[in-house]
């Protein structure tokens, strides 16, 4: 079995009325220490591993999250709603609000800000036996993108940033203490194929549809 712990992360009230155009340097972004995605089977991160930050909080009525990403080149063809985004530049996150892991949203945005949004069952926690609804709408999602160019030593950047209705998910009204089961991932054409996680699902080939390795959100 393996010793890789699951973790928790605590998502702060904000009060801030944030406007979601994919600028991650305003408030409260500036005041949330990042939390970085790691490889997603569970190895040390290799020479080159291109750095991911992880920032989340919510209002009380919608959980936001932003991705910072640094990228060497941005592959991402794709626009709209549900195309296999997921083949190129994404980021993603698993959401489960309810108490089975098994049940859980799927939402994703790309560099050109093309997004995906699912309902995922799976009743055995594996890939074979899940069920994706590609049907159901997130609705109110708000979801933007920026192209920062060049960061560092030969390599772009992009952030995305979102807004998600707790209603959209099923939660009529959230409480302090709440917590969630939950991932988020990275998938990066670079180096033929980065994938990386919050709660590395120790895949190999990667494999991010594995709930029994989400972590925990700790709502203030």
């Amino acid at each position: 079995m393996s010793t890789v712990s699951l973790p928790m992360l605590p998502v702060p009230r904000v009060a801030h009325n944030i406007r979601v155009d994919g600028d991650l340097h305003k408030a409260p972004w500036t005041e949330l220490a990042p939390v970085w995605l790691v490889p997603s089977n569970g190895r040390a991160a290799p020479r080159g591993f291109q750095p991911t930050a992880l920032r989340v909080c919510h209002d009380g009525e919608r959980l936001f999250v932003g991705f910072d990403c640094e990228d060497v080149a941005i592959v991402a063809s794709h626009t709209g709603r549900n195309a296999p985004i997921y083949r190129e530049d994404v980021v993603e996150a698993f959401l489960a609000p309810g108490a089975d892991s098994r049940r859980y949203f799927e939402l994703e945005t790309s560099p050109r800000n093309a997004w995906f949004e699912a309902r995922v069952t799976s009743p055995g926690g594996q890939r074979d036996s899940m069920r994706v609804d590609r049907n159901w709408v997130c609705a109110g999602f708000e979801h933007a993108v920026q192209l920062l160019g060049r960061r560092g030593e030969g390599g772009e950047s992009w952030s995305a940033e979102w807004a998600i209705p707790f209603a959209s998910l099923g939660v009529a009204a959230l409480r302090a203490g709440d917590q969630w089961r939950a991932n988020f991932f990275r998938i990066d054409q670079a180096h033929g194929g980065e994938y990386s996680a919050w709660s590395p699902t120790l895949a190999d080939p990667p494999d991010f549809h594995l709930p029994d390795r989400f972590g925990t959100l700790v709502f203030a």
